[in-house]
């Protein structure tokens, strides 16, 4: 690896330590389709590539907490845009990480995504499905986070996580999060057979002995974090079961929530697994945010201007919020209402009021007297026309001015490039090929069955 780290920075570090003993992978899911944050997921970057205050990706977080913990061995699973990403991460030399890349056409499950990145070539080749390059992982233990959330699991609780993993000889151990009582009917909650109580942010720790899948009955509120701790040999076992992530399988078995928890339970009446497969959960009590609907995003941005969410912006902090660089600005003629990120290359005329929790990416013009609140503005990302193909930097500069005009007002809203002139509210703002913007609510869902 290019980057090399000095052996005190390294024995600071809980994965590295355990080198030794075994090697650990993290294996990211980042291959969903991001749906419900169309147009977005389908014009610009995939869900896992959306920016964290103006310029950290949601999916870089869980690379940075890796390489913290000493875990260097990284590989993404990838389907929508999959080329943004592996141009954002390379090799993963910039992030002192190594990362490797499954490659999907069609998504094949969250138990898909893990088993095709640890089997590698080793994996089963379903029909659909392209076989994979990737060489098999050696080790015994795989991180699996998927890469749209958003929390503040950093490297001291992992290394607790593992630490509670192998100490119970759990096959499988999940973070769990609690959530409002009138939301458990949109997660996937499991309950615990006599909790031990812990100190610190994890909390409790138990087996689990049932999971409901977004049950509005159910007896627990500790959701499924979706950050997970696997045996390879258990993926191993359920690779040699797996099916092709479609509704019209008869009998599915293709994702962790809805079949492998259960099956793991004895509740899955067509797949019976080996009976050593101990399955943990842990209850986690800081920031948790699951990304998957626009003001979720929103939501998220908001807490880490706050300061809630552990991340550090590449921009200058300062006590209102953080300034990127070559910002023509003049603080004696804007209203600034904190907190607020203006990113590098800005420029914010006389007149302006930027915030509450404004996010202004790279490279926008905001003329005067325009009002910014609540929302994000994105720095210009790859484009991408309706037949999939990608506009070059010369067509985006043409069509994609990235000007707030004078006296437009933004709020509560996500604004991915454009000329904007006539206020925006609850919206997603985006360009089209033609260069011009198109406002759609906020709150829009698609259409149509999800697998």
């Amino acid at each position: 690896m290019p980057i090399q780290f000095s052996d005190s920075y390294l024995e600071k570090c809980w994965g590295y330590r355990h080198e030794g003993q075994e090697k650990i992978r993290c294996a990211i899911l980042a291959a969903g389709l991001g749906r419900r944050l169309e147009p977005l997921t389908v014009r610009y970057i995939p869900k896992p590539l959306f920016p964290l205050g103006g310029k950290v990706a949601m999916v870089e977080t869980w690379v940075r907490k890796m390489v913290e913990s000493g875990i260097t061995d990284i590989s993404m699973n990838l389907c929508v845009l999959k080329q943004t990403i592996k141009d954002h991460f390379g090799d993963g030399g910039k992030f002192g990480a190594s990362i490797s890349y499954v490659e999907e056409d069609v998504p094949s499950g969250t138990l898909g995504g893990v088993c095709k990145q640890i089997l590698g070539r080793d994996a089963r080749v379903l029909p659909g499905e392209c076989p994979v390059e990737i060489e098999p992982f050696r080790g015994s233990t795989v991180i699996a986070p998927s890469g749209d959330i958003v929390t503040n699991i950093g490297a001291d609780v992992l290394q607790e996580l593992y630490d509670i993993h192998k100490q119970v000889g759990a096959a499988f151990t999940m973070a769990l999060v609690p959530v409002p009582r009138d939301r458990i009917k949109d997660f996937g909650t499991a309950v615990l057979e006599s909790p031990q109580k812990r100190n610190g942010q994890l909390s409790s720790s138990g087996q689990v002995v049932q999971f409901l899948e977004k049950d509005p009955n159910s007896p627990s509120n500790l959701n499924n974090a979706s950050v997970y701790f696997i045996e390879a040999r258990l993926l191993r076992e359920l690779d040699a079961l797996r099916t092709n992530a479609t509704l019209s399988v008869e009998e599915p078995f293709y994702d962790f929530g809805k079949h492998v928890l259960p099956a793991m339970l004895g509740k899955l009446p067509y797949v019976k697994l080996s009976s050593d497969n101990r399955l943990w959960g842990v209850q986690f009590d800081g920031e948790w945010f699951d990304v998957g609907q626009k003001r979720d995003y929103l939501r998220v941005n908001e807490r880490v201007l706050d300061g809630a969410i552990d991340l550090n912006l590449p921009f200058e902090m300062l006590p209102w919020g953080y300034l990127g660089s070559g910002v023509a600005i003049d603080f004696s003629k804007v209203t600034i209402i904190p907190p607020v990120v203006i990113g590098n290359q800005c420029t914010i005329e006389p007149g302006a009021t930027l915030g509450p929790y404004a996010v202004i990416g790279d490279g926008w013009t905001i003329e005067r007297n325009a009002k910014i609140s609540h929302s994000v503005l994105w720095e210009r990302y790859p484009m991408f026309r309706d037949n999939g193909s990608q506009l070059s930097p010369d067509e985006m500069r043409l069509i994609d001015r990235h000007e707030v005009r004078e006296g437009v007002t933004i709020e509560r809203s996500i604004v991915a490039g454009g000329a904007i002139e006539i206020d925006i509210r609850d919206s997603t703002v985006e360009v089209l090929e033609d260069g011009k913007v198109a406002v759609t609510s906020i709150d829009a869902q698609p259409t149509g069955a999800r697998a």
